[in-house]
């Protein structure tokens, strides 16, 4: 032992000369350990922005789904507007060509009554009478006009003349004489014109360049 070496030392047995060097060691691997400390840090805040910027395009990649649902919807319903509106239309347009095309033929049916009930003037009739009851049946029979006509008759009997009935129903039947053949007036030749000449002559059997007048 050294005559110099501190009695304290000597009763503690001495410093460990591997201290200092432990902690640097120590020291480094704080330092060590404080980085990979900060870099797990940093790789866990770009994995939770990654996941963020995921959830917000997901999200974001949502909502334009969404937008796009709902456009397709309303577009779906204004075609299927559209179609109904097309479908009424059409509907209406047939019943109304039917119901058209129903009242000619009520109207033509109700002018052959007319003229056949004895009509002055059957388009005056039809023009003046109600055809409105007058209905036109599934197959296509004619309802409520014999009424109609038979009503406007009894009111509007101007409208009508009475037929005529034949004599063979009334008893007042006449046999007409048979028509006396009459007496041929004589042929004047002077107040004849060329055509009539040669007509007589012909019919007399004679040639009628024989009576040619010039």
């Amino acid at each position: 032992m050294s005559d110099n070496a501190n009695p304290a030392d000597a009763g503690n047995g001495g410093a460990d000369p591997n201290t200092p060097r432990e902690l640097a060691r120590a020291r480094a691997d704080i330092v060590t350990l404080r980085n990979e400390l900060k870099a797990a840090r940093e790789d866990g805040d770009a994995v939770r922005a990654e996941r963020d910027a995921a959830i917000k395009a997901r999200d974001g990649f949502k909502g334009q789904l969404a937008q796009q649902k709902s456009d397709f919807e309303g577009k779906l319903a204004e075609a299927q507007q559209a179609v109904e509106a097309a479908k009424t239309e059409a509907q209406t347009a047939v019943a109304q060509s039917k119901t058209q095309a129903d009242q000619a033929v009520i109207r033509a049916e109700a002018k052959a009554l007319a003229t056949k009930l004895g009509a002055v003037s059957p388009d005056d009739v039809v023009r003046l009478i109600d055809l409105s009851e007058v209905k036109m049946g599934e197959n296509g029979q004619i309802a409520g006009l014999d009424a109609v006509m038979d009503a406007a008759k009894e009111s509007r009997g101007y409208l009508f003349t009475q037929p005529v009935e034949p004599g063979t129903k009334t008893g007042t039947t006449k046999t007409a004489p048979d028509p006396k053949p009459g007496k041929a007036e004589p042929f004047d030749a002077r107040k004849a014109t060329p055509e009539e000449v040669a007509a007589n002559a012909l019919a007399a059997g004679l040639n009628p360049k024989l009576f040619k007048t010039s």
